[in-house]
């Protein structure tokens, strides 16, 4: 089973424009959005590190709510399908996948630096959400005008995009 559900291509669509007129291509809050396709495994995490380095696509949970203008994320490592029979074996990977507990490691990162963002709403829909609106979500409110009737964060984890030391993407990925 592969889980490439959606080309790089259209998940880099989803960058949203802050401010000013939108044009008709421009994406808006809470537009449906594309399945993030992820790989057979997330980038490695390092037992020692304080940042995620080298650029790949992590796994990550939110942790611990937000703080200022920051989200916080735990960040493992996934495998899905044969890549993670392999690597935990077939009683860790109900659902074709799996995570690792360890080594893990916590990242802060400013709301601001975050470029596309998708969450995912438990009917499996996903949304573009700007990552004021993350932020927003995460920190138990209510969702912005806009939003799907009965919409309703839900904390699943998300592959996140990093590229010169910095997540530049966080996409909700739905889990059963």
């Amino acid at each position: 089973m592969k889980f490439r559900l959606v080309a790089g291509a259209a998940v880099a669509c989803l960058s949203l424009t802050a401010c000013g007129d939108a044009g008709p291509d421009t994406v808006k809050l809470y537009d449906r959005a594309p399945v993030p396709g992820v790989p057979d495994r997330t980038a490695v995490v390092g037992p020692t590190m304080s940042t995620l380095a080298p650029d790949g696509e992590y796994w990550a949970e939110l942790s611990g709510g937000t703080v200022g203008e920051t989200v916080t994320f735990l960040v493992t490592q996934a495998f899905f399908a044969d890549a993670c029979v392999e690597q935990l074996g077939v009683d860790e990977c109900p659902n074709d996948f799996g995570t690792l507990d360890e080594p893990s490691v916590t990242v802060t990162v400013q709301v601001a630096d975050i470029g596309s963002v998708t969450v995912v709403a438990d009917n499996r829909q996903n949304f573009a959400v700007t990552a004021q609106e993350l932020f927003i979500l995460a920190g138990g409110q209510s969702p912005s005008e806009g939003a799907p009737e009965g919409f309703a964060y839900v904390p699943f984890p998300f592959l996140l995009t990093v590229r010169a030391g910095k997540i530049v993407e966080a996409h909700q990925i739905w889990l059963p």
